[in-house]
């Protein structure tokens, strides 16, 4: 493989100048030693450290100390960024602003601000901002200012509800914008959540969210290029469905943030924060932000270890297989938060650092391969960064909406109505689906794909398109969950879809049990048995489609005694040439990640995606993967990483028989990429790979066939 530049490892730590300083100094030395780090990330005054917005006076000792360290630094080559952990300050936890500190308040939706954090469109916090921002930069120089991920308006506190801003200068602004004299917060939230089709307010509202960002990013901006003009300025994000509720145009924020001829510079969010179980543990949010970009990035996910125990909250091997995700989908580097920062320098985890180190080779070798999420493999899972201003919502749902991010009961507050956090779409399930499944994916905007291509699209994704933008892709491949019915059904296109109608049924009133697949898709399973699946705790309700003549039932749900129902699951060619599936479930309700996966739904899904069309699939078969499959040059890279913690005894992948023609293989064994031959079967021009690797839990295969 060519030479590159090596993965780059950036720590974001908290330096505290009050205890033990020298110390401190001397064990990040240690970890720099053995980790091989590229940069360290300064936090200033983060967390439990935090007293309110930081000033000048207060930061002097972090900058004394962080100017100690980059001296340190010279020996090593490592390279200072800095983090200042507020902006708009996250929550207040019992914090005050400061004497002087003159902010107007953000307002939430409840009508209730948190006494911290400040409207983005107040000016004085807007020139504090510049002003603090710009006297960091100047004392301790960094290669780059990472703009915290408080740049938003939602998630400050549970007594915000979604956020805001609801203070009085929005609001005056807000009706100024619909040509009234005056608005009130209720009537904004009621108008804006307001069920069915969207209110017209709600445009002009969004349109007041993305000035509320953009206008201080583009003045602090100016103020930073003032300063330093070669300080590069990085965004620290959030989950990008969330992030539409503010309009937000990543393209635009960043375009702001970043020179004419830089790349973009951005962390994205990498949850969990905790450990969970690795199967249901996918980089879906940062894979979904990355293709909001449109221009070349250099992506550094966050590895957060939160409240930052040690390998209490997040092991090594865990950290680990999360830092090789994100090379797999494109990251040039891991912003690590791994330590606490309350001073206790790496004490809470003194091995970490020769845990990374170990792995060094690894990880550059890896990025040797180029991976450009772009040219990922196999399904597309379409989204729109706009859903959220053509988000439908319904009576009631408010409450679960409200609660999702803040865990508040919102009833002791008057809102107007609903809550904002209705409009959050959710538009990366298919991508949970698919990883589960051991099914190579990739996140698109774009409507019109290649020949071949199979789309996926959830919940209410369809609303963000024109009629023309819809037929654009029924005449294609395409994949829909149970609300996608609905609305196309409800929009007029239930003869291209194979639907001529479709309600809703709850398990109480229908009883259904199971869903069993029709033989004439699936074949025969030795002896006779039915190839059955559970239906009753996937989904409560579940959709009942009517399919027209012409449509082909894959599956069907039936009660206990084997009752029919209705059909689970149906394929559609439509006159438009396109062919589309459906399937009766909304995704992630109930007990879904608990019930829906199986061998059987494997490899029903296996066989669904190649009769739809083989074109670029790459799917691991027998044992429980996690599949990144990507184009590269003259051939094609496979990552295979073992997410159940029985080790697997062997590989394999299915995949089109014509692109390994005339092919050979490699698999990276102790980060040397080594010639290797599996056993080849081809039928009915699918060819199934079967390579002799085992793969220890939270390990992975690597794969080249050029």
């Amino acid at each position: 493989m060519n030479k590159t530049t090596p993965f780059k490892i950036i720590l974001r730590y908290g330096l505290d100048p009050y205890n033990g300083l020298e110390e401190n100094l001397k064990q990040l030395e240690t970890f720099i030693q053995e980790s091989t780090i590229n940069e360290v990330m300064f936090l200033l005054m983060p967390e439990e450290r935090s007293s309110g917005h930081p000033t000048e006076e207060l930061s002097k000792p972090w900058i004394d100390a962080i100017r100690q360290a980059q001296v340190m630094f010279a020996r090593y080559g490592v390279e200072t960024s800095i983090n200042p952990w507020t902006t708009t300050y996250h929550c207040s936890r019992g914090r005050h602003l400061h004497d002087g500190q003159n902010f107007r308040l953000m307002v939430g939706e409840t009508g209730a601000d948190n006494g911290m954090t400040a409207c983005p469109l107040c000016e004085n916090w807007q020139q504090y901002l510049c002003d603090y921002f710009t006297y960091l930069a100047r004392e301790i120089d960094p290669v780059a200012l990472w703009v915290e991920d408080d740049w938003r308006l939602h998630n400050h506190g549970g007594e915000m509800g979604y956020g805001g801003c609801f203070c009085d200068h929005c609001l005056d602004r807000f009706a100024k914008m619909v040509g009234e004299e005056s608005v009130t917060r209720e009537q904004v939230v009621a108008a804006v959540t307001a069920p069915g089709e969207p209110h017209p307010w709600r445009e002009k509202w969004l349109e007041l969210a993305w000035a509320a960002l953009s206008e201080p990013a583009q003045k602090l901006t100016d103020a930073l290029k003032a300063a330093r003009p070669d300080m590069r300025i990085g965004l620290m994000s959030s989950i990008p469905d969330v992030q539409s509720i503010e309009k937000r145009d990543w393209n635009g924020l960043m375009d702001i943030f970043t020179e004419d001829d830089e790349n973009v510079l951005i962390r994205p969010h990498m949850p969990p924060y905790t450990e969970e179980p690795p199967i249901t543990t996918v980089p879906s949010y940062s894979r979904q932000t990355i293709a909001e970009l449109d221009r070349d990035a250099d992506i550094y996910p966050e590895l957060e270890n939160s409240p930052r125990c040690g390998p209490y909250s997040g092991s090594h091997n865990y950290s680990i297989w999360e830092m090789t995700n994100a090379i797999l989908y494109g990251s040039r580097g891991i912003t690590i938060n791994h330590f606490d920062n309350m001073g206790m320098n790496t004490y809470y985890d003194r091995g970490f650092g020769k845990a990374l180190g170990e792995q060094r080779n690894m990880f550059d070798a890896l990025l040797g391969l180029k991976l450009d999420d772009r040219k990922a493999r196999g399904v597309k899972v379409l989204f729109s960064p706009d859903i959220a201003e053509h988000k439908w919502t319904g009576a009631g749902a408010s409450g679960g909406g409200a609660k999702m991010y803040t865990g508040e009961d919102l009833s002791k507050f008057q809102t107007g109505g609903g809550s904002l956090n209705d409009l959050q779409a959710n538009s990366t399930e298919w991508s949970k689906v698919f990883y589960i499944l051991g099914i190579s994916h990739s996140f698109t905007r774009d409507i019109k794909g290649k020949d071949g291509d199979i789309f996926a699209v959830s919940d209410q994704t369809l609303r963000s398109y024109s009629d023309e933008e819809i037929k654009t892709l029924l005449s294609q491949n395409i994949i829909l969950d149970l609300p996608s019915v609905e609305v196309l059904v409800q929009r007029g296109f239930g003869d291209l879809i194979g639907v001529t109608n479709v309600s809703r049924i709850k398990l109480d009133d229908s009883a259904y049990s199971l869903e069993e697949v029709e033989e004439s898709f699936f074949g025969k399973l030795a002896g006779g048995v039915a190839p059955r699946m559970c239906a009753q705790r996937c989904a409560d309700p579940i959709g009942v489609f009517e399919p027209a003549g012409n449509a082909e039932v894959l599956s069907t749900i039936k009660g206990a005694e084997f009752e029919i129902k209705f059909p689970g699951a149906q394929l559609f060619t439509n006159e438009l040439g396109g062919t589309v599936f459906s399937t009766c479930y909304p995704l992630g309700t109930a007990q879904f990640y608990m019930a829906y996966f199986n061998r059987v739904r494997q490899e029903f899904w296996t066989q669904l995606l190649f009769k739809m069309s083989g074109q670029g699939q790459t799917i691991a078969c027998g044992h429980p993967f996690h599949v990144h499959a990507h184009d590269i040059k003259d051939g094609i890279s496979v990552a295979c990483t073992n997410v159940i913690y029985d080790t697997s005894k062997n590989v394999v992948i299915k995949l089109p028989a014509a692109e390994i023609d005339g092919k050979s293989f490699q698999t990276l064994e102790k980060a040397t990429w080594v010639d290797v031959q599996p056993q080849v079967e081809i039928e009915d021009d699918i060819a199934t790979l079967t390579f002799d690797i085992q793969v220890p839990t939270l390990k992975s295969a690597f794969i080249v066939i050029r």
